[in-house]
């Protein structure tokens, strides 16, 4: 057994098995008879998610905060696949093995919620069963005072073994914390790369940082890249699955300066697209990474509501080997809700960091990847509208889009067309309770995502709003369109 276990064609066949067997992983058939030509191609059956299992982190202690996780399993296209059986609920639950749960899905296409926690902890989603395929969720958390004063919201993250952020700092007047959150039963281990604008870092203390089973751990970027800003990390799992977050406290001397969390980034390529960039006054920084051993050359593509155009100045960015390189970009987008295409000759990712008119507070949004299926997102109940930005950066594309309340009813259902190379921004009203959004691409190459600033003349007694949400295609829909299960972190 322990020669054929030596095998690495069978190693990673049992690897496959076992994590089909106890992650819940969507299984592809294959033909039984050879495939001989392109037409006899026989195309995989659609893969049904079963399990689903969701990290959501939540700010440190500071200030009077509350925090609360929304989720939904969203209302699924007729014919979509899901498990069979009964309709088990999901749970919201503390980490711990036999903690409680603090919330729950129960019926499909209904939003469930944790009660508003004063003092927060970090939450996960799981479960097994129909409920399981598309299940998202959101974290939320407002301060009216302190080092958290605003608001933060971030995505709940889906484990995995490879990460990307851009945009990070360990300098003065930033307090930026990557938390590592591992949910299965064993300990995980990870190694982060670091890029700044100097380039490449040497970090011991960023290699073999070990995540116990169900706990978090943090690593404090003063601490391990003292004084270093503009910074790239790249997270890497050795052994077992992590859920990364990336905390982010500004400051301006003594004075808080806004939270967020930073999104994660797509991987390094030749050409990524930095969505939803949003409109108004405010900062709006772009920072671009080269992880690669070679001098980057980029060029940038701004997609505004009347079509692409190349900013006067900046239509070729340098950015030198293993470096990050950060470009101001609100001087030339006059303020409109736009997205940026990143085009370089060598792989590079990016992200756009956004402030709020008085810079009080900012969000930041990744490089992200085009839809290729429904998007789902969960927004918290907000004060002022949110804006729903879709840019087609290449040639024309369609999108539909349906809001629901927490109850699954429509608000909002709308199909349109996308110039080519434009940005269309639409408004989505204030809502007291949290509402859930549903994007999905019908034509073409389409990038989207949410953004939420506050009003020019905001209250002053309100807590300031400013956050950003991704949108990436379901997970169930990429499971259909063929990915395969990530073993590599298996395998070392």
């Amino acid at each position: 057994m322990i020669r054929l276990l030596a095998n690495p064609l069978v190693r990673l066949g049992a690897v496959v098995l076992a994590m089909a067997v106890i992650g819940g992983l969507a299984v592809v058939t294959h033909p039984k008879e050879p495939v001989t030509s392109p037409e006899a191609a026989v195309a995989p059956a659609p893969a049904v998610v079963n399990r689903t299992a969701l990290s959501c982190p939540v700010l440190a202690t500071g200030g009077k905060l509350t925090s609360v996780v929304n989720a939904v399993s969203p209302t699924l296209p007729e014919g979509t696949p899901t498990a069979s059986g009964t309709e088990a609920p999901l749970s919201i639950t503390p980490l711990a093995a036999k903690a409680d749960p603090v919330g729950s899905l129960l019926v499909r296409g209904k939003i469930g919620s944790t009660a508003p926690a004063t003092k927060p902890e970090p939450l996960s989603i799981q479960g097994t069963g129909p409920l399981a395929a598309g299940t998202v969720g959101t974290s939320t958390t407002t301060a009216t005072e302190g080092v958290n004063q605003g608001m933060a919201s971030v995505t709940c993250q889906a484990p995995g073994s490879d990460f990307w952020f851009v945009g990070a700092s360990g300098a003065s007047g930033r307090r930026d914390v990557l938390v590592l959150t591992n949910l299965d039963s064993v300990n995980a281990e990870v190694n982060v790369t670091m890029y700044a604008r100097t380039g490449p870092q040497d970090l011991p203390a960023a290699r073999g940082i070990v995540v116990r089973a169900r706990q978090t751990t943090e690593l404090f970027l003063g601490q391990v890249a003292t004084n270093l800003r503009d910074v790239a990390l790249h997270v890497e799992s050795t052994g077992g699955r992590v859920s990364p977050a990336l905390r982010d406290n500004a400051s301006n001397g003594t004075k808080p300066a806004g939270v967020d969390w930073l999104n994660p980034s797509a991987p390094p390529a030749t050409k990524v697209f930095v969505p939803a960039v949003a409109p108004g006054a405010g900062a709006r920084i772009l920072s671009i990474a080269n992880p690669s051993d070679l001098q980057a050359t980029a060029s940038l593509t701004v997609h505004g509501p009347n079509g692409p155009f190349k900013p006067a100045g900046l239509e070729t960015v340098q950015v030198d080997a293993g470096s990050v390189k950060t470009v101001i970009l609100d001087p030339v987008l006059n303020r409109d809700p736009s997205a940026i295409t990143v085009t370089s000759d060598q792989p590079v990712t990016a992200s756009m960091r956004m402030s709020d008119a008085s810079g009080t507070d900012f969000a930041s949004l990744g490089s992200a990847e085009a839809l290729t299926g429904p998007a789902y997102l969960v927004l918290p109940a907000h004060q002022q509208p949110a804006v729903l930005e879709v840019t087609a950066p290449g040639k024309t594309g369609s999108v539909k889009f349906e809001l629901r309340d927490l109850a699954g009813r429509a608000l909002q259902t709308r199909a349109l067309d996308i110039i080519g190379g434009a940005t269309t921004a639409i408004p989505l009203p204030a809502q007291p309770r949290p509402t859930y959004l549903m994007v999905q691409q019908t034509r073409g190459t389409v990038v989207a995502g949410v953004t939420l600033m506050p009003a020019a003349k905001a209250d002053k007694e309100d807590v300031a709003q400013v956050a950003a949400w991704p949108l990436s295609t379901s997970l169930v829909f990429q499971a259909q369109l063929g990915a395969q299960p990530d073993v590599r972190a298996a395998l070392r």
